[in-house]
């Protein structure tokens, strides 16, 4: 089943990809508009979709290939979708709480609150599409490089969006 990833050249597959999660990012992120449920909507089914894959993979016996495949990608792309679902739910919640702030003006926060954290998940899906485009197709590469690869997309993760993030909160600016 991991030979989907060999259909195609590596450039080509990269872009297209890449270009596709950015897309379903910015979409999810869109669908805020809809009071947050179109955003849930979008993060439910690709949930979803993704249980299944790696439940098939399982009934088979291949979970333990199909998680190194998929999460050697995954781990930055499958964060970055969570993130603009954030994004979508901050412009959907504008809409929905406004708070001391009239309704419009509620939305327009949340809609440059949200736009913010979306356009920040464009490097990650560069970055995953590389993996995937790139890397994934090379199922022969010994599992613990590819688990460490992993580890450290994980890694960055954690830094980029929830320490960062933090620092920043709490105005620390020195390391």
């Amino acid at each position: 089943p991991m030979a989907v990833y060999n259909s195609s050249s590596e450039v080509p597959m990269f872009l297209g990809i890449t270009l596709n999660n950015i897309m379903v990012s910015f979409n999810c992120f869109a669908m805020g508009i809809l009071t947050s449920f179109g955003t849930g909507y979008m993060l439910f089914s690709n949930g979803v979709m993704l249980g299944a894959f790696q439940t098939f993979f399982y009934q088979h016996g291949l979970l333990w290939d199909s998680m190194l495949a998929i999460w050697l990608h995954g781990t930055l792309e499958i964060w970055a979708i969570i993130v603009a679902g954030a994004a979508g739910l901050a412009l959907g919640n504008g809409w929905l709480f406004p708070g001391t702030y009239s309704r419009l003006e509620s939305f327009k926060r949340g809609a440059k609150r949200g736009l913010k954290i979306v356009v920040g998940t464009v490097p990650v899906f560069i970055m995953a599409g590389f993996i995937e485009g790139f890397l994934t197709r090379h199922t022969q590469l010994p599992d613990m490089l590819r688990l460490g690869l992993i580890l450290t997309s994980l890694t960055f993760i954690l830094f980029y969006y929830i320490y960062l993030p933090n620092r920043k909160r709490h105005g620390i600016t020195k390391a």
